[in-house]
C-alpha cells in the first residue's frame, strides 16, 4: 500500500516528538564540553532528499514497521526519535552515498569495531555490509536504520553499561546517565569524523581511564604497552596468632606484643609490650563480644581462633590475581556512576571499609567505616547529602520491630520498650504501649523511636542523604568494632569512626561552619534531634570497586565482600539475568521480611493459660493463620484450659524463639 510521503512524514514526526517529550530523565547536555568544541557549528547540509525520494520513504516505512514490533522500551523510544529526525531534521541519509558507505559511516564503523578496546563486546553491534552492494532501496533503508540503531546501542552501553545492575541485585543501582540521542545524532550529521563524539560517551573519570589503560596493556600488549601493570594486594597483611598456652591478666607472654598490634592497644610503658594488662584484657573482652561471647578475659586458643578467623586469614592468605574479567567488570561499574561526581563529594568504596571526602579531585579526609552484613548489605548507589542531625532519635526499622519487639509485645511484655530506651511517639506525643492492642495492630505502622543517649545506635550525629533504601551515615556507640579489618556489622547504614571530625569537614566545606559550632550542638543541653540543613548539598557515592588502578600502573585489589563481582561477571558472560537474580541476597532478604510481616500469630494458651502467640511453619514459609496482624481477627480466650505438656517451654515452631533468650 502506498503511503503519501507528506502524511507519513507528519505522522512519524508527531509520534516521535510526543514520545520524546514524555520520556523521563532526558539529559539535555549529551556532549561533554570537549566534544562540543571538537565539532564546530557549520552550515546546514544540502538537502539530499528529492521529492518523492524512494529511500527517504523507505527509511520512514522501516522505522514505522519496527516501531510496531518493538517489545523493548528503549528500542521503542529510539525509533520515535529516529522518526522525528529522518522525517524533519536530516537532509539525507547518514550512512549511504549511492551504493557506497559514506565517509561518516566508515569512520563510525571503525570506532564500533574497536569496542573491545573499551571493555565492550564488538559482536553486539552487528552491522552487515552487503558484499555485492545494495540490491534496492528497501535494502538501503534497512541498512540505514540498522546502522543508526547499532550506533545508539553502542552509545547506551558506553554511557550506562550493558545491563541494569538492579536486574541482578536490588542493592546495586546505576545513575541515569541518559543522553539526548537526537542532539548527538544531529552533531554526527554535521561531521564526517564522529570518532571523538563516540569516544566522549565513555566515562571520563580518571579512575576509569587508568583502569582502561591497564586493560589495554593486558589485552592488546603489542599496541598498548607503556608500563607493566603490577598486582598489589592492598588488604592488610593478617597477623596470624599461633596456638599455645592461655595467658591471664598480669602474666607475660612473647605473643602478647602481636596481640597488641592486632587489637591496636599500645603498651602503657616501654617494658610492658609482652604484659597482658587490664586495657589489653578489656580489648580482648570487647572483641569476643562481637563474636558472640558474653565475657572472655583469658587470652587462650578460643581467642586466637576468633581473631584469626575475623582476619580472614584462610581466605586471604594467597595473593590475589587480577583477571581480564575482573578489569572489565570494574570498568563496567564506572559506567553506572554519575558523570559529574561533584566538586565536593563523599566516596564510600565499600570493599575498602573507608569513607573519603574529595574536593577538586583531592582527598581531604579519610576515615574507617562499618558497613552492612552480608544479609543486610549497604546498597551501592549515588545520592545527595542534604542535612545533618545532632543528638538524633533512632526510628526502629521494621525488621527489628517484626523480629524482636512484636513477639514480646504481643505476648504481653509491654515493658520491653522501656527497658530498651524506646517509646511509641507520634510527632511530639508519646503514647503508652498499654493503649495499643499489639495482637491486632500491624506493628509496621507504629512509630517506635529511641531517644538520644549513650545507648542510641546512631550515636551523637547522623548524616542524611534521603533515599528509598532508608540508609545513611552515622555515629555508633560500638567503638570496638572499628578494630576489625573487615567491618561487616550494620543493618545497611554506614557507621563512621570519627563522626565529629566528619561533621566538621562536611559542615565546614558546605556551610562554612566552625568546629566550635559543631561542638556546641553536641553539648548536654543542646537540642535533641536537631536538624541542620547544608547550605550546599554534597554528593554521596556508595561504590564497589575491587580493582583500582594507580597512575604508576599498579593494580590494587580488594575482596568481593558482597559477591557483586561474581554476579556482574556472570551477567557479562551471558548468563540469564533472572537466573542470577534468583539468588540475589537483596531479593531473598526482601521476601523474608515480607513473609514475616504477613505471618499471622494465633494466640493460644500456655501452661498458665496466658495468651501466647504461635506460628505455623511449612516448607520454610510462615503460613497465614486466622488472626492477622492488622486484620479483622481478634484473640478469644479458649473455653477450656489447655492441657499441660511435659515440655517446659511455651513456644512451638516459633520463628522468633531466639529473641526470647537473653534479649
Amino acid at each position: 500500500m502506498h503511503i503519501p510521503r507528506a502524511l507519513l512524514t507528519i505522522a512519524i514526526a508527531m509520534a516521535g516528538l510526543g514520545a520524546a517529550e514524555g520520556r523521563e530523565g532526558m539529559v539535555t547536555g549529551a556532549l561533554p564540553e570537549t566534544a562540543k568544541q571538537q565539532v564546530a557549528p557549520v552550515a546546514p547540509p544540502v538537502n539530499l532528499w528529492t521529492a518523492g525520494d524512494a529511500l527517504h520513504i523507505g527509511i520512514l516505512k522501516e522505522i514505522t514497521a519496527r516501531k510496531s514490533k518493538a517489545r523493548n522500551a528503549d528500542l521503542s523510544g529510539w525509533l520515535d526519535e529516529l522518526g522525528t529526525l529522518y522525517a524533519a531534521d536530516f537532509q539525507g541519509p547518514l550512512w549511504i552515498e549511492g551504493d557506497r558507505l559514506s565517509q561518516r559511516a566508515r569512520n563510525a564503523l571503525a570506532e564500533l569495531r574497536r569496542a573491545g578496546e573499551w571493555g565492550l563486546d564488538t559482536g553486539e553491534y552487528d552491522i552487515r555490509i552487503p558484499a555485492g552492494g545494495f540490491y534496492d532501496e528497501v535494502e538501503r533503508a534497512r541498512f540505514e536504520v540498522d546502522f543508526t540503531l547499532n550506533l545508539l546501542k553502542y552509545v547506551d552501553h558506553a554511557r550506562r553499561g550493558r545491563f541494569r545492575p538492579t536486574e541482578i541485585s536490588l542493592w546495586y543501582e546505576r545513575a541515569s546517565n541518559k543522553t539526548d540521542h537526537m542532539e548527538l545524532l544531529r552533531h554526527i550529521a554535521r561531521t564526517d569524523s564522529p570518532k571523538e563524539l563516540l569516544a566522549a560517551q565513555h566515562p571520563q573519570h580518571e579512575g576509569f581511564k587508568l583502569l582502561r589503560q591497564a586493560y589495554l596493556e593486558r589485552v592488546f600488549p603489542d599496541r598498548f604497552s607503556s608500563t607493566n601493570s603490577e598486582v598489589v594486594d592492598t588488604a592488610p597483611k593478617p597477623i596470624v596468632l599461633d596456638y599455645g598456652e592461655p595467658v591471664r591478666q598480669g602474666q607475660r607472654h612473647p605473643q602478647v606484643a602481636q596481640l597488641r598490634e592486632r587489637l591496636k592497644i599500645p603498651a602503657a610503658t616501654a617494658g610492658a609490650q609482652d604484659l597482658y594488662d587490664r586495657p589489653l584484657m578489656n580489648a580482648v573482652n570487647d572483641f569476643m563480644r562481637t563474636q558472640g561471647w558474653r565475657r572472655k578475659h583469658v587470652y587462650d586458643n578460643k581467642v586466637r581462633k576468633a581473631l584469626n578467623e575475623a582476619n580472614g586469614t584462610k581466605a586471604r592468605s594467597k595473593k590475589t590475581r587480577v583477571t581480564t574479567a575482573d578489569l572489565v567488570a570494574n570498568m563496567e561499574k564506572w559506567r553506572w556512576l554519575p558523570r559529574n561526581l561533584g566538586d565536593i563529594h563523599i566516596w564510600n568504596n565499600l570493599p575498602s571499609f573507608k569513607t573519603q571526602v574529595v574536593k577538586n579531585n583531592r582527598v581531604i579526609h579519610e576515615e574507617r567505616i562499618i558497613i552492612g552484613k552480608s544479609k543486610t548489605q549497604t546498597p551501592v548507589f549515588s545520592d545527595t547529602m542534604t542535612h545533618v542531625v545532632f543528638k538524633p532519635q533512632w526510628g526502629v526499622p521494621r525488621s527489628i520491630k517484626i523480629r524482636s519487639l512484636l513477639p514480646r509485645l504481643a505476648a504481653g511484655d509491654l515493658d520491653v520498650l522501656r527497658r530498651r530506651g524506646m517509646r511509641v511517639q507520634y510527632g511530639d506525643r508519646i503514647v503508652s504501649p498499654s493503649s495499643i492492642d499489639w495482637r491486632r495492630t500491624d506493628i509496621q505502622t507504629i512509630p517506635i523511636v529511641m531517644g538520644a543517649g549513650s545507648s542510641n545506635p546512631l550515636g551523637r550525629v547522623k548524616f542524611m542523604f534521603p533515599n528509598h533504601h532508608d540508609v545513611y551515615m552515622h555515629d555508633t556507640p560500638d567503638r570496638h568494632l572499628f578494630n576489625n579489618s573487615e567491618r561487616l556489622f550494620s543493618h545497611g547504614c554506614i557507621r563512621v569512626r570519627d563522626p565529629v571530625r566528619f561533621a566538621e569537614i562536611i559542615l565546614g566545606e558546605s556551610s562554612n561552619w566552625s568546629n566550635a559550632q559543631v561542638e556546641a550542638n553536641l553539648q548536654g543541653r543542646a537540642e535533641e534531634n536537631h536538624r541542620v540543613d547544608l547550605a550546599q548539598a554534597v554528593s554521596v557515592h556508595n561504590t564497589y570497586f575491587t580493582v583500582v588502578a594507580s597512575a604508576d600502573g599498579k593494580l590494587d585489589t580488594l575482596p568481593d565482600i558482597y559477591g557483586h563481582d561474581k554476579r556482574i561477571k556472570e551477567a557479562l558472560d551471558g548468563r540469564s539475568l533472572s537466573a542470577i537474580a534468583s539468588n540475589d541476597p537483596a531479593r531473598l532478604h526482601q521476601r523474608e521480611i515480607e513473609q514475616l510481616a504477613k505471618a499471622r500469630p494465633v494466640y493460644v494458651a500456655s501452661q498458665d493459660n496466658d495468651p501466647q502467640p504461635s506460628y505455623s511453619f511449612f516448607g520454610g514459609v510462615y503460613q497465614p493463620e486466622p488472626y492477622a496482624l492488622g486484620g479483622p481477627g481478634y484473640y478469644t480466650a479458649p473455653k477450656k484450659p489447655a492441657k499441660k505438656k511435659k515440655s517446659s517451654h511455651n513456644w512451638s515452631m516459633n520463628p522468633y524463639q531466639n529473641y526470647f533468650q537473653g534479649n
